[in-house]
């Protein structure tokens, strides 16, 4: 199971105070993860990715390497320099037989949209050629690696109009299209006969909305663990030196949202249900609503 871990809010951060100095930054994670769903490989080791924007409405940046991220000195010196309002951060663990390449690591981009995945979706060589074949050529041509994850995002591509003519979307537009995406694999696994679980953790943003799930195929048991934090200001406690979500107003001036928290500041840090899709709006509004499809379950929530 990878980790993820997106930031956005209304001022500029440091990539260092969310992928290295936090006690249990991502970094952290990619190596001493404390709530995977698979046990078989406690590793997160499998690549990386960083994407970030630096102006809204501009196509976003991305750095993805093969190599483990607690020993990649250049991802380092680049969370040292770099600022941004809006980030994604992912450290993979491979699942199935796709590939270490560069290709096949999160997140991934499409004109200004960024898009991440934790999970996977069970029995997908048995979907994998239908879903080729729904998509409108753009979409199809756009897939550069071989997982899961990269086909789930050229299909939720295919659920917008003209994706790769726009700068921006609604939030209201990208959620719909997130849905949609859950769907249309529900409805594929159903037919082909899958009766095995998917996780289907999905991130998006096109650099001013954010829209992520907190999604299983299944009416009773958990989805992989996500959290979210927010609040006026993520930083150093000046008394214990650690990190925490500084709440010196109502207003939500930063969310982050992580497949495990980056502190021990309990406090800090709500569970996003099971099922669940969460909006963060440009404005910062944090928005969660239940997928109240067949798995929907409100005695899990």
């Amino acid at each position: 199971m990878c980790r993820l871990l997106l930031y956005k809010s209304n001022s500029p951060v440091l990539l260092a105070d969310l992928l290295t100095r936090p006690a249990h930054s991502i970094i952290m994670q990619s190596f001493n993860c404390k709530l995977r769903v698979d046990l078989r490989r406690p590793m997160n080791g499998d690549g990386f990715g960083i994407g970030w924007y630096d102006e809204p409405r501009t196509a976003g940046c991305i750095f993805t390497s093969t190599l483990p991220a607690w020993g990649n000195l250049n991802l380092q010196r680049l969370a040292e320099k770099v600022k941004s309002r809006l980030v994604f951060a992912h450290v993979r663990a491979t699942t199935g037989d796709t590939a270490t390449s560069e290709s096949n690591c999160h997140p991934w981009q499409f004109g200004n949209l960024m898009w991440m995945h934790n999970g996977n979706i069970a029995g997908f060589e048995r979907i994998k050629r239908r879903l080729q074949n729904a998509l409108r050529d753009e979409m199809y041509h756009s897939i550069q690696g071989t997982t899961d994850s990269e086909h789930a995002f050229a299909l939720f591509l295919n659920m917008l109009d003209r994706p790769g003519e726009r700068a921006e979307f609604s939030y209201a537009e990208l959620r719909r299209a997130m849905l949609r995406t859950i769907a249309q694999l529900n409805e594929w696994l159903d037919e082909a006969g899958v009766e095995d679980i998917s996780l289907l953790n999905f991130a998006v943003t096109d650099g001013q909305s954010v829209v992520c799930t907190r999604y299983i195929t299944s009416a009773d048991k958990e989805a992989a663990s996500l959290f979210y934090s927010s609040g006026s200001e993520f930083k150093t406690d000046a008394e214990s030196g650690q990190y925490r979500m500084s709440k010196a107003n109502r207003r939500e001036d930063v969310v982050v949202v992580a497949s495990e928290p980056l502190t021990y500041e309990r406090s800090d840090w709500l569970v996003i249900p099971t099922n669940t899709v969460l909006v963060v709006t440009p404005k910062m509004n944090v928005h969660l609503s239940p997928i109240k499809d067949k798995y929907w379950n409100p005695r899990r929530q």
